[in-house]
């Protein structure tokens, strides 16, 4: 119960960050890559939960591609002059590794 307790709330706090950056980039006129939007509306509508375990960590795999290092995402945060919008990209990095790490990827 309490390691099923504990990836529920991981697999939330990465929802909670994935939120966060697709709406920063939205906000900020930055094409958000199509892969990111799909996961973070599946956050939202409630169906990312309802993947098993392998298709979260396909998805998660795809999500970290496009958003860490080398990526489009990473060099927009790099360059983005507000440290808070730094510090939310730091936490979804950490809350994506968490939760990558959590599903045996």
């Amino acid at each position: 119960m309490l390691e099923q307790n504990m990836a529920n709330e991981l697999e939330n706090n990465f929802g909670r960050n994935l939120l966060g950056l697709v709406t920063h980039l939205i906000k900020n006129a930055k094409k958000v890559p199509g892969p990111v939007l799909q996961g973070a509306l599946a956050v939202e509508d409630f169906s990312w939960a309802k993947l098993d375990n392998a298709g979260k960590l396909a998805r998660l795999r795809e999500i970290a591609e496009l958003t860490e290092a080398p990526s489009d995402v990473h060099r927009h945060f790099e360059a983005y002059p507000h440290k808070f919008s730094k510090a939310c990209y730091a936490r979804y990095l950490t809350a994506l590794k968490l939760y990558k790490e959590s599903l045996g990827g």
